[in-house]
Protein backbone atom coordinates (compact mmCIF):
# COMPACT_ATOMS: atom_id res chain seq x y z
CA UNK A 1 0.00 0.00 0.00
CA UNK A 2 2.73 2.61 0.72
CA UNK A 3 4.37 1.95 -2.69
CA UNK A 4 1.03 2.39 -4.53
CA UNK A 5 0.33 5.60 -2.65
CA UNK A 6 3.80 6.98 -3.42
CA UNK A 7 3.41 6.05 -7.12
CA UNK A 8 0.05 7.81 -7.36
CA UNK A 9 1.46 10.93 -5.65
CA UNK A 10 4.47 11.04 -7.96
CA UNK A 11 2.27 10.52 -11.04
CA UNK A 12 -0.03 13.32 -9.89
CA UNK A 13 2.90 15.73 -9.63
CA UNK A 14 4.14 14.79 -13.09
CA UNK A 15 0.67 15.22 -14.59
CA UNK A 16 0.56 18.72 -13.15
CA UNK A 17 3.86 19.51 -14.86
CA UNK A 18 2.47 18.08 -18.13
CA UNK A 19 -0.51 20.41 -17.86
CA UNK A 20 1.84 23.36 -17.45
CA UNK A 21 3.77 22.28 -20.56
CA UNK A 22 0.48 21.88 -22.45
CA UNK A 23 -0.56 25.42 -21.52
CA UNK A 24 2.88 26.66 -22.61
CA UNK A 25 2.33 24.92 -25.97
CA UNK A 26 -1.05 26.60 -26.32
CA UNK A 27 0.58 29.97 -25.66
CA UNK A 28 3.20 29.13 -28.31
CA UNK A 29 0.48 28.34 -30.85
CA UNK A 30 -1.36 31.54 -29.96
CA UNK A 31 1.81 33.61 -30.29
CA UNK A 32 2.65 32.05 -33.66
CA UNK A 33 -0.85 32.70 -34.99
CA UNK A 34 -0.75 36.30 -33.77
CA UNK A 35 2.64 36.78 -35.44
CA UNK A 36 1.21 35.57 -38.74
CA UNK A 37 -1.68 38.01 -38.45
CA UNK A 38 0.48 40.99 -37.51
CA UNK A 39 3.18 40.45 -40.13
CA UNK A 40 0.69 39.73 -42.93
CA UNK A 41 -1.92 42.21 -41.66
CA UNK A 42 -4.57 39.52 -41.98
CA UNK A 43 -6.57 40.22 -38.89
CA UNK A 44 -9.62 38.44 -40.18
CA UNK A 45 -8.00 35.67 -42.19
CA UNK A 46 -10.32 32.68 -41.93
CA UNK A 47 -7.45 30.32 -42.74
CA UNK A 48 -6.04 30.95 -39.25
CA UNK A 49 -9.21 29.85 -37.46
CA UNK A 50 -8.07 26.19 -37.17
CA UNK A 51 -5.04 27.38 -35.20
CA UNK A 52 -7.27 29.24 -32.78
CA UNK A 53 -9.44 26.14 -32.54
CA UNK A 54 -6.43 24.05 -31.52
CA UNK A 55 -5.41 26.66 -28.92
CA UNK A 56 -8.94 26.58 -27.47
CA UNK A 57 -8.93 22.75 -27.39
CA UNK A 58 -5.53 22.61 -25.64
CA UNK A 59 -6.54 25.20 -23.03
CA UNK A 60 -9.97 23.66 -22.48
CA UNK A 61 -8.67 20.12 -22.07
CA UNK A 62 -5.97 21.32 -19.65
CA UNK A 63 -8.62 22.97 -17.47
CA UNK A 64 -10.81 19.88 -17.70
CA UNK A 65 -7.90 17.60 -16.74
CA UNK A 66 -7.12 19.76 -13.72
CA UNK A 67 -10.71 19.51 -12.51
CA UNK A 68 -11.10 15.78 -13.17
CA UNK A 69 -7.79 14.88 -11.50
CA UNK A 70 -9.28 15.72 -8.08
CA UNK A 71 -12.02 13.13 -8.48
CA UNK A 72 -10.37 10.33 -10.47
CA UNK A 73 -8.76 7.52 -8.43
CA UNK A 74 -7.20 5.58 -11.32
CA UNK A 75 -4.59 8.12 -12.45
CA UNK A 76 -2.79 5.58 -14.66
CA UNK A 77 -5.81 5.09 -16.91
CA UNK A 78 -6.36 8.85 -16.85
CA UNK A 79 -2.76 9.34 -18.01
CA UNK A 80 -3.22 6.97 -20.93
CA UNK A 81 -6.30 8.96 -21.95
CA UNK A 82 -4.37 12.25 -21.82
CA UNK A 83 -1.55 10.85 -23.96
CA UNK A 84 -4.11 9.65 -26.50
CA UNK A 85 -5.82 13.06 -26.62
CA UNK A 86 -2.48 14.87 -26.92
CA UNK A 87 -1.48 12.73 -29.92
CA UNK A 88 -4.86 13.39 -31.51
CA UNK A 89 -4.40 17.17 -31.09
CA UNK A 90 -0.84 16.95 -32.44
CA UNK A 91 -2.15 15.07 -35.47
CA UNK A 92 -4.67 17.86 -36.09
CA UNK A 93 -1.91 20.45 -35.82
CA UNK A 94 0.25 18.50 -38.26
CA UNK A 95 -2.67 18.27 -40.66
CA UNK A 96 -3.42 22.02 -40.72
CA UNK A 97 0.27 22.88 -41.10
CA UNK A 98 0.89 20.82 -44.24
CA UNK A 99 0.35 17.16 -43.45
CA UNK A 100 3.25 15.07 -44.73
CA UNK A 101 5.43 18.15 -45.14
CA UNK A 102 4.63 19.71 -41.72
CA UNK A 103 7.51 20.47 -39.40
CA UNK A 104 5.20 20.07 -36.39
CA UNK A 105 5.55 16.28 -36.59
CA UNK A 106 8.36 16.81 -34.09
CA UNK A 107 5.63 17.33 -31.44
CA UNK A 108 5.06 13.56 -31.50
CA UNK A 109 8.51 13.21 -29.91
CA UNK A 110 7.48 15.37 -26.96
CA UNK A 111 4.36 13.27 -26.46
CA UNK A 112 6.41 10.05 -26.51
CA UNK A 113 8.92 11.50 -24.03
CA UNK A 114 6.04 12.61 -21.78
CA UNK A 115 4.58 9.10 -21.91
CA UNK A 116 7.94 7.63 -20.85
CA UNK A 117 8.30 10.06 -17.97
CA UNK A 118 4.75 9.46 -16.78
CA UNK A 119 4.44 5.69 -17.31
CA UNK A 120 8.05 4.66 -17.89
CA UNK A 121 8.92 2.41 -20.85
CA UNK A 122 5.35 1.09 -21.30
CA UNK A 123 4.00 4.63 -21.62
CA UNK A 124 6.71 5.54 -24.13
CA UNK A 125 5.94 2.60 -26.41
CA UNK A 126 2.21 3.24 -26.03
CA UNK A 127 2.70 6.84 -27.19
CA UNK A 128 4.99 5.68 -30.03
CA UNK A 129 2.41 3.16 -31.22
CA UNK A 130 -0.43 5.71 -31.05
CA UNK A 131 1.72 8.28 -32.86
CA UNK A 132 2.53 5.72 -35.57
CA UNK A 133 -1.14 4.93 -36.13
CA UNK A 134 -2.33 8.55 -36.21
CA UNK A 135 0.60 9.84 -38.25
CA UNK A 136 0.42 6.89 -40.67
CA UNK A 137 -3.28 7.43 -41.31
CA UNK A 138 -2.75 11.19 -41.71
CA UNK A 139 0.08 11.14 -44.27
CA UNK A 140 -1.46 8.19 -46.13
CA UNK A 141 -4.73 10.12 -46.51
CA UNK A 142 -2.78 13.27 -47.39
CA UNK A 143 -0.69 11.43 -50.03
CA UNK A 144 -3.74 10.04 -51.76
CA UNK A 145 -5.67 13.33 -51.47
CA UNK A 146 -8.43 11.95 -49.29
CA UNK A 147 -8.39 14.82 -46.76
CA UNK A 148 -9.73 18.22 -47.82
CA UNK A 149 -7.14 21.01 -48.17
CA UNK A 150 -9.55 23.80 -47.13
CA UNK A 151 -8.50 23.67 -43.43
CA UNK A 152 -4.76 23.62 -44.09
CA UNK A 153 -2.98 26.89 -43.32
CA UNK A 154 0.14 25.71 -45.11
CA UNK A 155 -0.04 23.76 -48.38
CA UNK A 156 2.76 22.25 -50.37
CA UNK A 157 2.26 22.31 -54.16
CA UNK A 158 4.80 19.58 -54.62
CA UNK A 159 4.14 16.25 -56.23
CA UNK A 160 5.75 13.61 -54.01
CA UNK A 161 6.67 10.17 -55.18
CA UNK A 162 5.65 6.96 -53.51
CA UNK A 163 9.26 6.39 -52.44
CA UNK A 164 9.31 9.78 -50.66
CA UNK A 165 6.02 8.94 -48.98
CA UNK A 166 7.27 5.58 -47.70
CA UNK A 167 10.62 7.06 -46.67
CA UNK A 168 8.90 9.79 -44.64
CA UNK A 169 6.53 7.28 -43.03
CA UNK A 170 9.10 4.68 -42.01
CA UNK A 171 11.69 7.28 -40.98
CA UNK A 172 9.24 8.86 -38.55
CA UNK A 173 8.05 5.47 -37.26
CA UNK A 174 11.65 4.44 -36.62
CA UNK A 175 12.24 7.76 -34.87
CA UNK A 176 9.11 7.31 -32.75
CA UNK A 177 10.15 3.90 -31.40
CA UNK A 178 13.79 4.92 -31.01
CA UNK A 179 12.74 7.90 -28.91
CA UNK A 180 10.36 5.61 -26.97
CA UNK A 181 13.15 3.14 -26.22
CA UNK A 182 15.70 5.76 -25.17
CA UNK A 183 13.30 7.91 -23.15
CA UNK A 184 11.80 4.79 -21.51
CA UNK A 185 15.25 3.54 -20.54
CA UNK A 186 16.21 6.95 -19.10
CA UNK A 187 12.86 7.25 -17.28
CA UNK A 188 13.28 3.85 -15.61
CA UNK A 189 16.86 4.66 -14.74
CA UNK A 190 15.76 7.96 -13.26
CA UNK A 191 12.97 6.25 -11.28
CA UNK A 192 15.45 3.71 -9.92
CA UNK A 193 17.84 6.47 -8.87
CA UNK A 194 14.98 8.39 -7.23
CA UNK A 195 13.97 5.28 -5.30
CA UNK A 196 17.55 4.69 -4.15
CA UNK A 197 17.86 8.31 -3.05
CA UNK A 198 14.55 8.06 -1.23
CA UNK A 199 15.65 4.86 0.52
CA UNK A 200 18.89 6.54 1.55
CA UNK A 201 16.94 9.53 2.82
CA UNK A 202 14.72 7.17 4.84
CA UNK A 203 17.82 5.37 6.17
CA UNK A 204 19.38 8.67 7.20
CA UNK A 205 16.20 9.74 8.95
CA UNK A 206 15.92 6.36 10.66
CA UNK A 207 19.56 6.61 11.73
CA UNK A 208 18.99 10.13 13.01
CA UNK A 209 15.92 8.96 14.92
CA UNK A 210 17.83 5.99 16.37
CA UNK A 211 20.71 8.25 17.37
CA UNK A 212 18.31 10.64 19.10
CA UNK A 213 16.58 7.70 20.84
CA UNK A 214 19.91 6.37 22.13
CA UNK A 215 21.05 9.78 23.35
CA UNK A 216 17.78 10.41 25.17
CA UNK A 217 17.54 6.97 26.79
CA UNK A 218 21.15 6.31 27.74
CA UNK A 219 21.70 6.12 31.50
CA UNK A 220 24.60 8.60 31.48
CA UNK A 221 23.99 12.32 31.25
CA UNK A 222 25.25 13.82 27.99
CA UNK A 223 25.82 17.57 27.89
CA UNK A 224 27.25 19.56 24.98
CA UNK A 225 28.67 23.06 25.31
CA UNK A 226 30.03 25.52 22.78
CA UNK A 227 33.50 27.05 22.92
CA UNK A 228 32.19 29.72 25.30
CA UNK A 229 31.03 26.91 27.64
CA UNK A 230 27.35 27.68 27.12
CA UNK A 231 25.10 24.61 27.29
CA UNK A 232 23.69 23.61 23.89
CA UNK A 233 22.09 20.24 24.67
CA UNK A 234 21.01 18.32 27.76
CA UNK A 235 19.63 14.78 27.47
CA UNK A 236 16.98 13.19 29.71
CA UNK A 237 19.53 11.43 31.92
CA UNK A 238 21.25 14.77 32.58
CA UNK A 239 17.88 16.24 33.56
CA UNK A 240 17.23 13.30 35.89
CA UNK A 241 20.67 13.50 37.52
CA UNK A 242 20.81 17.28 38.00
CA UNK A 243 17.13 18.03 38.56
CA UNK A 244 17.21 20.79 35.92
CA UNK A 245 15.18 20.79 32.69
CA UNK A 246 16.68 21.52 29.28
CA UNK A 247 14.68 24.75 29.02
CA UNK A 248 16.24 25.98 32.28
CA UNK A 249 19.88 25.41 31.36
CA UNK A 250 19.92 26.07 27.59
CA UNK A 251 22.48 28.72 26.64
CA UNK A 252 23.47 29.14 30.30
CA UNK A 253 27.09 28.90 31.38
CA UNK A 254 28.28 25.48 32.50
CA UNK A 255 29.92 27.00 35.57
CA UNK A 256 26.55 28.20 36.86
CA UNK A 257 25.60 24.55 37.53
CA UNK A 258 28.89 22.58 37.73
CA UNK A 259 31.07 24.91 39.77
CA UNK A 260 33.57 22.17 40.59
CA UNK A 261 34.22 21.48 36.94
CA UNK A 262 35.35 24.88 35.68
CA UNK A 263 37.64 27.69 36.73
CA UNK A 264 36.37 31.15 36.00
CA UNK A 265 33.74 29.64 33.70
CA UNK A 266 36.36 28.61 31.14
CA UNK A 267 38.29 25.43 30.45
CA UNK A 268 41.99 25.81 31.07
CA UNK A 269 44.47 23.59 29.28
CA UNK A 270 45.54 22.19 32.62
CA UNK A 271 41.96 21.24 33.47
CA UNK A 272 41.48 19.49 30.15
CA UNK A 273 44.72 17.56 30.58
CA UNK A 274 44.23 16.53 34.17
CA UNK A 275 40.45 16.22 34.38
CA UNK A 276 39.57 14.35 31.21
CA UNK A 277 38.28 11.83 33.72
CA UNK A 278 37.39 12.88 37.22
CA UNK A 279 34.86 13.20 40.02
CA UNK A 280 33.13 16.19 41.55
CA UNK A 281 30.53 16.79 44.23
CA UNK A 282 27.31 18.28 42.91
CA UNK A 283 24.28 19.73 44.66
CA UNK A 284 21.00 18.91 42.92
CA UNK A 285 18.24 21.41 42.56
CA UNK A 286 16.46 19.78 45.55
CA UNK A 287 19.59 20.17 47.69
CA UNK A 288 20.74 16.54 47.58
CA UNK A 289 24.51 16.16 47.30
CA UNK A 290 25.79 13.72 44.69
CA UNK A 291 29.12 12.33 43.60
CA UNK A 292 29.41 12.69 39.84
CA UNK A 293 31.95 11.05 37.57
CA UNK A 294 32.57 12.78 34.26
CA UNK A 295 34.59 12.68 31.08
CA UNK A 296 35.31 15.58 28.74
CA UNK A 297 36.08 15.32 25.04
CA UNK A 298 36.35 17.79 22.20
CA UNK A 299 33.47 18.16 19.75
CA UNK A 300 34.42 18.77 16.10
CA UNK A 301 32.44 19.40 12.93
CA UNK A 302 32.79 17.58 9.60
CA UNK A 303 35.82 19.71 8.68
CA UNK A 304 37.66 18.82 11.88
CA UNK A 305 37.20 22.29 13.39
CA UNK A 306 36.66 22.37 17.14
CA UNK A 307 33.14 23.59 17.97
CA UNK A 308 32.83 22.82 21.69
CA UNK A 309 32.96 20.02 24.24
CA UNK A 310 30.97 16.91 25.13
CA UNK A 311 30.56 16.00 28.81
CA UNK A 312 29.41 12.54 29.86
CA UNK A 313 28.19 12.61 33.46
CA UNK A 314 27.42 9.60 35.67
CA UNK A 315 25.91 9.48 39.15
CA UNK A 316 28.42 7.62 41.35
CA UNK A 317 26.66 8.27 44.66
CA UNK A 318 25.34 4.73 45.12
CA UNK A 319 28.66 3.30 43.99
CA UNK A 320 30.46 5.43 46.56
CA UNK A 321 28.10 4.15 49.25
CA UNK A 322 28.77 0.56 48.21
CA UNK A 323 32.53 1.16 48.27
CA UNK A 324 32.28 2.66 51.75
CA UNK A 325 30.22 -0.30 52.98
CA UNK A 326 32.73 -2.74 51.52
CA UNK A 327 35.62 -0.96 53.22
CA UNK A 328 33.73 -0.96 56.50
CA UNK A 329 32.82 -4.64 56.17
CA UNK A 330 36.43 -5.48 55.43
CA UNK A 331 37.54 -3.70 58.59
CA UNK A 332 34.82 -5.43 60.59
CA UNK A 333 35.79 -8.80 59.24
CA UNK A 334 39.41 -8.36 60.30
CA UNK A 335 38.34 -7.16 63.70
CA UNK A 336 35.94 -10.07 64.18
CA UNK A 337 38.67 -12.62 63.60
CA UNK A 338 40.74 -11.01 66.31
CA UNK A 339 37.85 -10.60 68.74
CA UNK A 340 36.74 -14.22 68.88
CA UNK A 341 39.86 -15.42 70.66
CA UNK A 342 40.92 -12.28 72.50
CA UNK A 343 37.63 -11.55 74.25
CA UNK A 344 37.37 -14.97 75.89
CA UNK A 345 40.99 -14.82 77.01
CA UNK A 346 40.36 -11.50 78.78
CA UNK A 347 36.89 -12.16 80.13
CA UNK A 348 37.73 -15.21 82.23
CA UNK A 349 40.59 -13.64 84.28
CA UNK A 350 38.58 -10.42 84.50
CA UNK A 351 35.72 -12.29 86.18
CA UNK A 352 38.22 -13.73 88.68
CA UNK A 353 39.67 -10.29 89.40
CA UNK A 354 36.22 -8.77 89.91
CA UNK A 355 35.16 -11.56 92.25
CA UNK A 356 38.40 -11.35 94.27
CA UNK A 357 38.07 -7.57 94.70
CA UNK A 358 34.50 -7.96 95.95
CA UNK A 359 35.63 -10.56 98.55
CA UNK A 360 38.49 -8.33 99.70
CA UNK A 361 36.18 -5.31 100.01
CA UNK A 362 33.84 -7.31 102.23
CA UNK A 363 36.47 -8.96 104.39
CA UNK A 364 38.97 -6.12 104.91
CA UNK A 365 36.45 -3.64 106.25
CA UNK A 366 38.11 -0.77 104.39
CA UNK A 367 37.31 2.90 104.95
CA UNK A 368 38.29 6.30 103.63
CA UNK A 369 40.65 6.44 100.65
CA UNK A 370 41.18 2.69 100.69
CA UNK A 371 37.44 2.09 100.22
CA UNK A 372 37.31 4.72 97.49
CA UNK A 373 40.16 3.04 95.61
CA UNK A 374 38.43 -0.35 95.98
CA UNK A 375 35.20 1.10 94.52
CA UNK A 376 37.14 2.53 91.54
CA UNK A 377 38.67 -0.90 90.88
CA UNK A 378 35.23 -2.58 90.98
CA UNK A 379 33.68 0.10 88.74
CA UNK A 380 36.42 -0.14 86.12
CA UNK A 381 36.33 -3.95 86.06
CA UNK A 382 32.57 -3.76 85.51
CA UNK A 383 33.13 -1.21 82.75
CA UNK A 384 35.75 -3.44 81.16
CA UNK A 385 33.38 -6.41 81.36
CA UNK A 386 30.65 -4.34 79.64
CA UNK A 387 33.10 -3.38 76.90
CA UNK A 388 34.05 -7.00 76.29
CA UNK A 389 30.35 -8.02 76.25
CA UNK A 390 29.60 -5.39 73.60
CA UNK A 391 32.70 -6.38 71.73
CA UNK A 392 31.64 -10.03 71.64
CA UNK A 393 28.14 -9.04 70.56
CA UNK A 394 29.63 -7.02 67.72
CA UNK A 395 32.47 -9.30 66.66
CA UNK A 396 30.81 -12.69 67.04
CA UNK A 397 27.05 -12.32 67.43
CA UNK A 398 24.91 -15.30 68.26
CA UNK A 399 23.19 -16.93 65.26
CA UNK A 400 19.99 -14.94 64.68
CA UNK A 401 16.65 -16.64 65.27
CA UNK A 402 14.46 -14.84 62.76
CA UNK A 403 10.72 -14.76 63.21
CA UNK A 404 7.96 -12.52 61.87
CA UNK A 405 8.06 -9.33 63.93
CA UNK A 406 5.55 -6.49 63.99
CA UNK A 407 7.62 -3.32 63.91
CA UNK A 408 5.02 -1.21 65.70
CA UNK A 409 4.82 -3.56 68.69
CA UNK A 410 8.61 -3.92 68.89
CA UNK A 411 9.30 -0.16 68.80
CA UNK A 412 6.55 0.67 71.28
CA UNK A 413 8.00 -1.91 73.72
CA UNK A 414 11.49 -0.38 73.53
CA UNK A 415 10.08 3.17 73.79
CA UNK A 416 8.26 2.22 76.98
CA UNK A 417 11.46 0.76 78.46
CA UNK A 418 13.44 3.86 77.43
CA UNK A 419 10.94 6.25 79.05
CA UNK A 420 11.57 4.55 82.41
CA UNK A 421 15.37 4.65 82.10
CA UNK A 422 17.51 7.24 83.97
CA UNK A 423 18.09 10.45 81.99
CA UNK A 424 15.11 10.01 79.64
CA UNK A 425 12.66 12.05 81.70
CA UNK A 426 13.59 15.34 79.97
CA UNK A 427 13.09 13.93 76.45
CA UNK A 428 9.76 14.22 74.63
CA UNK A 429 9.14 11.19 72.39
CA UNK A 430 6.94 11.30 69.29
CA UNK A 431 6.07 8.20 67.27
CA UNK A 432 4.37 7.82 63.90
CA UNK A 433 4.26 4.16 62.90
CA UNK A 434 2.05 2.53 60.28
CA UNK A 435 0.09 -0.57 61.23
CA UNK A 436 0.70 -4.07 59.87
CA UNK A 437 4.38 -3.63 59.01
CA UNK A 438 6.07 -6.96 59.57
CA UNK A 439 9.67 -7.97 59.00
CA UNK A 440 11.56 -11.23 59.36
CA UNK A 441 14.03 -10.51 62.18
CA UNK A 442 15.76 -11.63 65.37
CA UNK A 443 13.79 -9.83 68.09
CA UNK A 444 16.66 -9.65 70.57
CA UNK A 445 19.01 -8.12 68.00
CA UNK A 446 16.44 -5.60 66.70
CA UNK A 447 15.63 -4.51 70.25
CA UNK A 448 19.35 -3.90 70.76
CA UNK A 449 19.36 -1.71 67.60
CA UNK A 450 16.62 0.63 68.81
CA UNK A 451 17.93 0.69 72.38
CA UNK A 452 21.37 1.76 71.17
CA UNK A 453 19.87 4.45 68.90
CA UNK A 454 17.73 5.82 71.74
CA UNK A 455 20.74 5.90 74.10
CA UNK A 456 22.75 7.67 71.38
CA UNK A 457 20.00 10.31 71.10
CA UNK A 458 19.91 10.69 74.91
CA UNK A 459 23.65 11.36 75.04
CA UNK A 460 23.26 13.94 72.23
CA UNK A 461 20.58 15.81 74.25
CA UNK A 462 21.96 16.08 77.82
CA UNK A 463 19.70 19.04 78.54
CA UNK A 464 16.61 17.44 77.07
CA UNK A 465 15.00 17.60 73.64
CA UNK A 466 12.71 15.75 71.28
CA UNK A 467 13.02 12.25 69.86
CA UNK A 468 11.06 11.30 66.72
CA UNK A 469 10.43 7.74 65.51
CA UNK A 470 8.75 7.27 62.13
CA UNK A 471 8.12 3.98 60.33
CA UNK A 472 6.23 3.37 57.08
CA UNK A 473 6.42 1.83 53.64
CA UNK A 474 9.33 3.04 51.53
CA UNK A 475 8.20 5.51 48.85
CA UNK A 476 10.53 4.14 46.17
CA UNK A 477 10.77 0.50 47.28
CA UNK A 478 7.25 -0.89 47.84
CA UNK A 479 8.54 -4.15 49.37
CA UNK A 480 10.59 -2.39 52.06
CA UNK A 481 9.95 -0.24 55.09
CA UNK A 482 11.78 2.92 56.10
CA UNK A 483 12.40 3.65 59.79
CA UNK A 484 13.74 7.02 60.89
CA UNK A 485 15.03 7.80 64.39
CA UNK A 486 15.89 11.50 64.72
CA UNK A 487 16.70 13.86 67.56
CA UNK A 488 17.17 17.57 68.17
CA UNK A 489 20.58 17.18 69.80
CA UNK A 490 23.95 18.75 69.15
CA UNK A 491 24.54 16.88 65.90
CA UNK A 492 27.69 15.35 64.47
CA UNK A 493 30.61 17.15 62.80
CA UNK A 494 30.73 16.70 59.02
CA UNK A 495 34.25 15.28 59.31
CA UNK A 496 33.00 12.56 61.72
CA UNK A 497 29.80 11.50 59.93
CA UNK A 498 31.55 8.90 57.74
CA UNK A 499 33.21 7.22 60.76
CA UNK A 500 30.35 6.87 63.25
CA UNK A 501 29.68 3.21 62.35
CA UNK A 502 33.33 2.27 62.75
CA UNK A 503 34.13 0.19 65.86
CA UNK A 504 35.71 2.08 68.79
CA UNK A 505 34.95 5.46 67.22
CA UNK A 506 33.16 7.63 69.75
CA UNK A 507 32.78 11.31 70.62
CA UNK A 508 31.29 10.63 74.07
CA UNK A 509 33.27 10.52 77.29
CA UNK A 510 33.24 6.98 78.63
CA UNK A 511 31.72 5.53 75.47
CA UNK A 512 32.94 2.21 74.05
CA UNK A 513 32.48 3.20 70.40
CA UNK A 514 30.65 -0.07 69.70
CA UNK A 515 26.99 0.94 70.00
CA UNK A 516 26.50 2.21 66.44
CA UNK A 517 28.87 -0.43 65.07
CA UNK A 518 26.57 -3.11 66.55
CA UNK A 519 23.53 -1.31 65.04
CA UNK A 520 25.14 -1.35 61.60
CA UNK A 521 26.16 -5.01 61.97
CA UNK A 522 22.63 -6.09 62.93
CA UNK A 523 20.90 -4.10 60.17
CA UNK A 524 23.35 -5.49 57.63
CA UNK A 525 22.68 -9.06 58.80
CA UNK A 526 18.96 -8.44 58.15
CA UNK A 527 19.65 -7.43 54.50
CA UNK A 528 18.95 -3.79 55.32
CA UNK A 529 20.75 -0.47 55.12
CA UNK A 530 21.28 2.40 57.54
CA UNK A 531 22.57 5.90 56.90
CA UNK A 532 23.08 8.91 59.13
CA UNK A 533 22.25 12.52 58.31
CA UNK A 534 23.28 15.27 60.70
CA UNK A 535 23.71 19.01 60.94
CA UNK A 536 25.81 20.50 63.69
CA UNK A 537 23.62 22.11 66.35
CA UNK A 538 20.34 20.91 64.82
CA UNK A 539 20.27 17.16 65.38
CA UNK A 540 20.85 13.77 63.80
CA UNK A 541 18.64 11.34 61.88
CA UNK A 542 19.28 7.62 61.37
CA UNK A 543 17.38 6.17 58.39
CA UNK A 544 16.99 2.42 58.13
CA UNK A 545 15.58 0.42 55.22
CA UNK A 546 14.49 -3.19 55.88
CA UNK A 547 12.70 -5.70 53.66
CA UNK A 548 9.10 -6.53 54.51
CA UNK A 549 8.26 -10.12 55.38
CA UNK A 550 6.68 -11.89 52.40
CA UNK A 551 4.50 -14.90 52.17
CA UNK A 552 6.69 -18.01 52.13
CA UNK A 553 9.68 -16.40 53.92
Amino acid sequence: MPDTHDTQSLLKVRLQWLMIMRVALAILFLGTTSWFQITRVLFFDANLYPFYFIVIIISGTSILYGILMRWINNLILFTYLQIFMDIFIITAAVYITGGMGSILSILYFFSIISGSILLKRVGGFYAAAASTIFYGILIDADFYGILPADYQIVTWNIVRSREEFLTTLFTNIAAFFTIAFLSGYLAERMARVEKELKNKDIDFRRLESLNKYIIENISSGIITVDKGLRITSFNMAAERITGYAMSEVYNKRLGDFFTGLTEGDSFKNAILLSFLRGEITFERRDGQRLYLGFTVSEMKDETGKETGYILIVRDLTSLKDIEERMRRDERLKSLGELAAGLAHEIRNPLASINGSIQVLKHDLKLAGDDLHLMDIALRETNRLNLLITDFLLFAKPAPPKKVEVDIKNLIEEIVEMFKNSPGAGSIDIFTEIEDNLKILADQRSMKQVFWNLFLNAQHAMPGGGRLFIHAGRHRLQPHSIEITVSDTGRGIDEKDIDNIFDPFFTTKDGGTGLGLAIVHRVIDSHSGTIVAESEKGKGTAFKMCLPLARKGD
